[in-house]
């Protein structure tokens, strides 16, 4: 209720400023109320125009138009749900992020950002639409990663068993290109659900064995995070394969589809795209120390960052010790008395935007101020170093398998929580529809 009186104080401060006309013209574009937020027939269109001319740059068929824009709408609903979230938990994408990551993508077409976003613009596209796209994606991302590291976790047995009953899974670095498709199941789904569900997703694996493209009946069907990508889950390595088909993926062939499997988000199939071997390699592994300042009541995001910037300036221009300066700034107390020292660290060990952020920089190089999970972080890499594999790191190979084995079913469950337990209501017929 609270909901509602505070969204339809919003329309009526909004609509008291416009024409009779233009008041009605604007109520007709919200289709969806999303908690206290809303979507708009015009921002559906915009995220239609992007999602449909990503298809067409794979080999995918476009679906039929109402399908695909029921599926866009869903995931236009989940997608405002998380960003949301992330606005509570103080998770944010700053504006050089963004732009980073913009001319990321304007180099890969080998575009400058002016002509990239002139292509963008030919294909209907309007480029503020795109950008805004571009950061929801990147903000839905850090929000996951962040609920994953709360809901999973991996005892000290759990290694130990591994390590002894598959530490074979560990030895090689092969990589798995894997497609799939989930029908989910409410958390509290009766016996009469289940079986519906099953029987939708047995149906589906019939379709695809029948002829039907694997990617397109995804694109139409599953309730998956990557649906809108034919259910493309990418290259994944034998540490980060779904823990429902773990075991099952190795031994399957190229073009090959598992049964139905089922977990408590719902009823899966995995399809094993492409395979490549792999033999087992050196590990890459870096010495960095960092300083980490956390937001609060006192210190917001944009001080935190401009503190940083301080110190970096006065460790490169004034010359002063980044370790003395990590003592005495830090809010990580349990790094602050090494002076910042992470010590030496394989992949996988760290914040994976961190991790990002250290893998770019050269050794004695300072990064810019950068947020994850846990702050505000400038970072020095020292060092890096190659090693030959130790118990130690097939430790940290076994936890990662666990927990990354874990993270798509957690976070697939946490989404349809999150969706059941927040106010969605469709204003339209067609948006319902959708």
């Amino acid at each position: 209720m609270e909901v509602l009186i505070s969204i339809r104080r919003f329309l009526c401060v909004i609509l008291l400023g416009l024409s009779a006309a233009q008041a009605q013209e604007m109520l007709d574009q919200v289709i969806v109320i999303v908690e206290d937020d809303v979507i708009t027939a015009a921002e559906l269109d915009q995220r239609l125009r992007i999602i449909a001319q990503q298809i067409q740059q794979t080999d995918t068929p476009l679906p039929p138009i109402d399908q695909l824009r029921r599926q866009v709408l869903e995931h236009m609903v989940l997608s405002l749900l998380q960003i949301q979230q992330a606005e509570r938990i103080g998770i944010g994408i700053s504006p050089k992020e963004l732009m980073d990551e913009i001319n990321t993508l304007a180099q890969r077409n080998q575009l400058s950002i002016e002509d990239f976003q002139r292509q963008v613009e030919r294909t209907g596209i309007k480029f503020p639409h795109f950008v805004r796209y571009i950061r929801d994606q990147m903000l839905t991302q850090r929000v996951q990663r962040s609920e994953s590291r709360r809901l999973v976790r991996v005892t000290e047995e759990e290694i130990e068993n591994f390590l002894r009953l598959h530490a074979d899974l560990l030895q090689s670095e092969a990589r798995y290109h894997l497609g799939h498709i989930l029908i989910a199941l409410p958390e509290n789904a009766g016996p009469a659900q289940a079986r519906e569900a099953q029987a939708r997703t047995e149906r589906l694996r019939e379709r695809i064995l029948g002829g039907e493209n694997f990617a397109s009946v995804a694109l139409t069907e599953s309730d998956g995070r990557n649906a809108l990508k034919g259910g493309d889950l990418g290259w994944r390595k034998t540490a980060a394969l779904p823990a429902i088909a773990a075991q099952i993926i190795p031994s399957m062939a190229p073009g090959e589809l598992t049964e139905v499997l089922k977990s408590a988000s719902g009823f899966h199939l995995f399809k094993l795209i492409d395979q490549e071997s792999g033999e087992q390699i050196m590990v890459h592994q870096t010495l960095s120390r960092h300083i980490l300042l956390r937001t609060h009541a006192m210190v917001d995001e944009a001080e935190a960052k401009a503190r940083l910037y301080e110190l970096k300036q006065r460790i490169e221009v004034g010359g002063e010790d980044f370790a003395e300066l990590a003592q005495s700034h830090s809010d990580d107390t349990a790094s602050a008395v090494d002076g910042g020292d992470l010590g030496w660290r394989s992949p996988g060990e760290l914040d994976p935007l961190f991790e990002e952020q250290m893998d770019r920089l050269q050794p004695n190089e300072v990064s810019d101020p950068f947020q994850s999970s846990f702050g505000w972080h400038i970072v020095q890499v020292l060092d890096r170093r190659k090693v030959d594999e130790t118990q130690q790191t097939l430790r940290q190979r076994a936890l990662n398998y666990l927990a990354n084995s874990r993270v798509n079913e957690e976070v697939e469950v946490w989404l349809q929580r999150l969706l059941e337990n927040s106010y969605v209501q469709y204003l339209t017929a067609d948006a319902s529809d959708a």
